[in-house]
């Protein structure tokens, strides 16, 4: 007689089963947006302004990135970074980086600096030229890619508008 008293009392009423499947359901549908794929524009959106063609405000990065991204990985530099593992200029990114109270948006990416600018040539048509050792610069200045480390060996920057040569 215990035991089915034990029993009746773990039973669920269907419409009951219903709300729980139902709430599971929404709390891994939000699960899966929080840690989904970043959105159809992201390469769009952030290359445009890795290569300075908009206007770059860190109030919207940051915005963009915490709407699409959530809480940046960490701050450092005077930058929110976020991980981020998707691909910009058919190289992939690691990180992207937005400044604090400073106009600047960044990258690291997994591929050298070579492939990074030939990738970027090949998307954008915008050109670099070497300025020292591991550093090149665009013709419409602003953009600066550099060699970071072994593990992700480029460093892509945009610095805000309007842009002054280095």
């Amino acid at each position: 007689m215990l035991l089915r008293t034990e029993y009746k009392s773990l039973m669920v009423h269907p419409l009951h089963m219903m709300t729980i499947l139902r709430n599971v359901l929404w709390f891994s549908m939000l699960l899966c947006s929080l840690a989904g794929a970043a959105p159809t524009h992201f390469p769009i959106v952030i290359g445009s302004a890795l290569v300075c063609r908009d206007q770059v405000s860190s109030d919207y990065f940051n915005d963009y990135m915490m709407t699409h991204f959530g809480a940046p990985a960490f701050s450092a530099g005077g930058a929110n970074w976020w991980k981020v593992n998707e691909s910009i200029f058919n190289s992939p990114v690691e990180y992207v980086f937005v400044g604090v109270g400073v106009d600047f948006v960044g990258a690291t990416f997994k591929d050298s600096p070579e492939k990074l600018i030939e990738n970027v040539k090949a998307a954008m048509g915008v050109d670099y030229k070497a300025t020292g050792n591991e550093r090149w610069v665009s013709t419409s200045y602003g953009v600066l890619i550099t060699y970071h480390d072994k593990t992700t060996p480029s460093k892509m920057y945009c610095f805000g508008y309007p842009h002054t040569p280095y």
